[in-house]
């Protein structure tokens, strides 16, 4: 029992949850913070394993009374009592596709109180932005309305990882394919997406690390 959804569904179950239930009791924290609710389906996805970095992760450790690294795959064994705030744990501003492809000239953290909601999550470095998925492109990995987080640090181009990309102005999420010839390929369901070729116009946002539920 190592994995977020493996620890959230154990956590679950001993307190005799169902997943309504416990979507409901993280929707009423939520809500006391003047945050969105968490709908039963998200809970779902996140025991079977879809999501990574749910955006509730606190509120979710509060109400199953555990800690939040451990709830994450942080750590061995029983959970310890809860901490927070949690060492490790990095607040990632939610930002635009906009605000996105203007981030390729710097890897400073986003201004702080800038964003509309911030994303918990545990990451060996600090320099996070998490973005919603626009359109199919990337459906196979991550469909429309998935958040991920992007890590602005890692720009090291490996073949077959995905990342955000500065392409004619604007940010794109692909995945890199070293070639030949070198090229930004979509993951859609939908032939009509093409892959990009990697000219001197692409520059490097991100890799993308990790995909929260979606909305």
């Amino acid at each position: 029992m190592s994995t977020l959804a493996e620890r959230v569904t154990h956590a679950r179950e001993a307190r005799g949850w169902s997943q309504a239930e416990l979507a409901r009791r993280v929707s009423a924290r939520r809500g006391m913070r003047g945050k969105s609710a968490v709908r039963q389906q998200s809970v779902n996805q996140l025991e079977q394993g879809e999501v990574d970095a749910p955006r509730y992760l606190l509120e979710l450790a509060e109400v199953l009374e555990v800690d939040a690294a451990w709830l994450s795959g942080h750590g061995h064994g029983d959970p310890p009592p809860p901490a927070v705030p949690a060492a490790g744990l990095v607040q990632a501003p939610l930002i635009s596709w906009v605000e996105a492809g203007g981030l390729t000239e710097t890897v400073d953290a986003y201004p702080p109180g800038e964003a509309a909601e911030w994303v918990p999550v545990f990451h060996r470095h600090d320099k996070l932005i998490a973005l919603t998925v626009r359109g199919q492109s990337m459906d196979k990995i991550a469909p429309e309305g998935t958040t991920i987080i992007v890590d602005l640090t890692d720009r090291t181009l490996v073949d077959g990882r995905h990342y955000v990309f500065r392409h004619e102005g604007r940010a794109t999420f692909k995945t890199w394919r070293k070639g030949p010839p070198p090229r930004l390929e979509p993951q859609s369901t939908d032939p009509e997406y093409l892959a990009i070729a990697a000219t001197d116009g692409v520059e490097v946002v991100g890799r993308v690390i990790r995909k929260t539920e979606e909305i």
